[in-house]
């Protein structure tokens, strides 16, 4: 062929970057003008084809290298797999880590080490697909088309626009029938969208950068996990596979992190190596691509392994609720690991500054023995009357300065600690009742083999646990709206002292200090000395679990009643059931019933997938280095049809 006729392709743009890049990884956006290099520093980079950097994601440490990468078929999202086994999946849209260190189940691993990810796989299959291709046929009917049928055909869609990063799919039209559409109604498209969760506060001498930790700190990654544009889609899945360098296959869908394993029948005798992956959202199989080795005659091929997942045909209409659920799910507990522990983050800062306060006057009137801090300044809010050492300590130590810092630092710890508990812990605890509602009816009116395999009374077990942890939760942010109460009267008072006793005793300051009113409510001011200024009411149900007895994390969940007593002993001074207060400990209880709520989804989905044949194509190189490729193509024959009339002469 004349190299002038051939075909050529146009230079687009071109870069040169600070460092060399692994050559065998590099990506390109299917949906976005977007590609993503690996530097041989083990750095990921995405470039827009400007050469503009996009995002990126540093190496985590000297020790791993990358092994993968692969972006998601709608592009919002690449996936990047590192040499300890363990996967990263970072949004395009934020640029964050959605998800972070994701490892293989132990079957992956062999004679004690981790398992390594070969392969990575995405794809989006569909569960009606007739629905789908009578859509999409209105565009391929070829010699077909009249005058007539030209405006049906004009808006004719393909299967392209169902793999968009934000399909429409009221445009796309392929809604379910009115009964299916009343079993996939779902209340919670009517629930306002979960804020993110504030940062953590900065400490002195940190980097902004250094304190924005956790999945859920932007607005963009909440709606990314919780309330995705996919999960809408009733007539879909999404598929995330990752393969491992021994031949094991893990599934998950929409991101789950309880995988399915599968691999090849251990009768064969055969060693697998994955190389590639491919998909077609018409067909419920995979197709993999192994480089096979036979134990018996040490002969290596390139296999093709289809991965047929029968599970999607079984469920029907309801895979893409269960799956999406139970995803949901997963991810609304994460939400609220995380919300806690920046609630105690929190918690801990409006305790820590002025407990360091206080530390030293402590000591000095023990070794007075002037009392406690406590007996002296309930002394001095009553009678007026200031004892010499803390008149020598509100004004040489904590001083008007040490005052801002102690009154900014917890006022603005209680305001964010109250709005998360109102804006975000227990909006997420009504959202997870209604996801685990929403699961309890499926199983109800199903066979008890179906999905779930465990009793109805799981389901119950689990809201008992919210019901629990909302009561907590209502009750945390009924002490924190009468601490802060007593704080704001606290603070005023105090800094009114510091000022009247650092006026002279004869002038004329004082005199008129004395004659003004402080303007705070003194019962409020003597409700925080005894009871706050020392150790919050706070503390019981926010304290960490790793504080509790042994004797005490051993016991049974308590019940709603145990959770109200013990709240009620608690309120009287008195300690009983401190595992029915602490939120981290019930959070626990909820994790672990979760936890196994999903193994049994995960288990019905291994139950329902094949990989048990293969097609040997051609021999492998002995160096290991085949180009390979491999794509699934759906293809419409038309057959054209011509119509013909007699001919009159």
């Amino acid at each position: 062929m004349d190299s002038s006729s051939a075909p050529t392709l146009l230079q687009q743009a071109d870069k040169i970057l600070l460092h060399p890049i692994h050559p065998h990884l590099m990506a390109y956006c299917p949906t976005m003008d977007l590609i993503a290099v690996v530097t041989t520093e083990e750095n990921l980079d995405v470039y827009r084809l400007n050469g503009q950097r996009a995002f990126g994601l540093k190496r985590k440490n000297e020790d791993v290298a990358v092994d993968t990468i692969q972006w998601e078929f709608n592009g919002k999202s690449i996936a990047v797999s590192w040499s300890d086994g363990k996967t990263d999946l970072v949004s395009a849209e934020t640029g964050k880590i959605g998800l972070k260190d994701l490892e293989l189940p132990k079957d992956a691993s062999r004679g004690g080490e981790e398992g390594r990810v070969k392969c990575i796989g995405w794809g989006l299959n569909f569960i009606d697909v007739e629905a789908v291709q009578s859509r999409t046929r209105k565009a391929t009917r070829g010699f077909d088309l009249t005058t007539e049928e030209w405006d049906e055909a004009k808006d004719g869609a393909d299967v392209e626009d169902f793999l968009q990063r934000q399909p429409d799919l009221h445009a796309l039209d392929c809604a379910p029938d009115l009964p299916d559409q009343l079993a996939v109604m779902d209340v919670e498209t009517l629930l306002p969208k979960l804020p993110a969760i504030p940062l953590p506060p900065a400490l002195p001498f940190m980097r902004v950068s250094q304190a924005d930790a956790g999945a859920f700190s932007s607005q963009a990654e909440v709606d990314a996990s919780l309330h995705s544009h996919h999960l809408k889609d009733h007539n879909s899945v999404d598929m995330f596979i990752r393969c491992s360098e021994r031949g094991t296959v893990h599934l998950s869908i929409y991101n789950f992190l309880e995988t399915v394993t599968v691999r090849l029948p251990p009768a064969w005798n055969i060693d697998s190596t994955p190389l590639l992956h491919t998909s077609h959202p018409y067909g419920c199989s995979h197709g993999l691509l192994m480089r096979t080795t036979s134990s018996y005659t040490k002969t290596r091929n390139i296999t093709f392994v289809p991965l047929t997942l029968n599970f999607i045909p079984s469920a029907g209409i309801y895979l893409h609720l269960i799956a999406s659920k139970t995803s949901q799910l997963q991810n609304l507990l994460l939400y609220i690991t995380q919300c806690l522990q920046r609630i105690r983050t929190f918690f801990k800062q409006a305790t820590d500054l002025p407990s360091k306060f206080m530390m030293n006057i402590t000591e000095t009137l023990e070794e007075k023995s002037q009392g406690d801090l406590t007996t002296n300044l309930f002394h001095l809010a009553c009678t007026g009357a200031c004892p010499p050492l803390i008149r020598e300590w509100l004004i040489d130590e904590l001083t008007e300065q040490g005052h801002k810092r102690w009154d900014n630092t917890v006022t603005t710890s209680l305001t964010i600690l109250q709005a998360m508990v109102h804006e975000n812990l227990i909006p997420a605890l009504d959202r997870t009742a209604t996801v685990i509602s929403r699961l309890r009816g499926l199983a109800m009116y199903h066979d008890s083999d179906w999905i779930f395999s465990g009793p109805a009374s799981q389901f119950a077990a689990l809201l008992d646990v919210l019901r629990n942890m909302r009561l907590l939760a209502h009750t945390v942010l009924s002490y924190v709206a009468d601490e802060r109460r007593q704080f704001d009267a606290f603070s005023r008072w105090l800094r009114f002292v510091i000022d009247f006793e650092a006026t002279e005793p004869d002038s004329q300051g004082r005199a008129e200090m004395e004659g003004r009113d402080s303007g705070v409510d003194i019962g409020l001011v003597l409700e925080y000395v005894r009871h706050g200024l020392q150790q919050s009411s706070l503390k019981p149900f926010l304290m960490p679990e790793i504080m509790l007895e042994a004797e005490d994390k051993r016991k049974e969940g308590a019940s709603y009643e145990d959770t109200k007593r013990a709240i009620g002993v608690c309120e009287e001074g008195q300690n009983w059931r401190p595992d029915a207060l602490c939120l981290e400990h019930v959070l626990g209880h909820l994790a672990k019933g979760t936890t196994g709520l999903l193994r049994q989804v995960s288990k019905w989905q291994e139950s329902g997938m094949q990989m048990n044949s293969g097609i040997a194509l051609s021999p492998s190189s002995p160096e290991g280095n085949d180009t390979v490729d491999m794509r699934i193509v759906y293809e419409v024959r038309l057959t054209p049809t011509f119509s013909s009339s007699p001919r009159h002469d």
